[in-house]
């Protein structure tokens, strides 16, 4: 990753909620211990600036996996209707699921977006599973 990658801010709407908050607490955090704290003021600053840094990497990451998460499952959705193999409705559905288990801190319209593609592969599976059956009841 590049540097200018690294320090570029995140969009103000994506996937992922935004860490400025947190971020900038911490900055003024750090500015307060550092003047108020003569003998261990530098090494605690040092100490939540470094955690602001964890923090601002950690979200860099959680924005790259989102974003590659949510493309692939817009891909499947794209092949599926390309090609109509049900697989593709499966994995978005499984990797929909690991997402919403894995990551707590979807944003709104992360987890709008997430719930429509649930929503498609679920209602598609059904139609697919009503077309192999072809609509036929049982006899008895």
């Amino acid at each position: 990753m590049k540097l200018k990658q690294l320090i570029k801010p995140p969009p103000a709407e994506g996937y992922i909620k935004n860490s400025s908050r947190l971020v900038t607490f911490l900055f003024v955090l750090a500015g307060l211990l550092y003047y108020l704290s003569e003998k261990y003021g530098g090494y605690a600053a040092i100490i939540v600036l470094s955690i602001a840094l964890m923090v601002l990497m950690g979200q860099k990451m959680l924005i790259s996996q989102a974003d590659k998460d949510f493309k692939d499952m817009y891909f499947a959705r794209r092949q599926f209707e390309s090609g109509g193999n049900p697989d593709y409705l499966r994995f978005i559905q499984a990797r929909g699921r690991q997402i919403l288990q894995d990551n707590k801190v979807l944003s709104e319209k992360g987890k709008t977006e997430l719930q429509a593609l649930l929503n498609y592969a679920e209602l598609k599976l059904a139609e697919v599973a009503d077309k192999k059956g072809d609509g036929k009841q049982p006899q008895q």
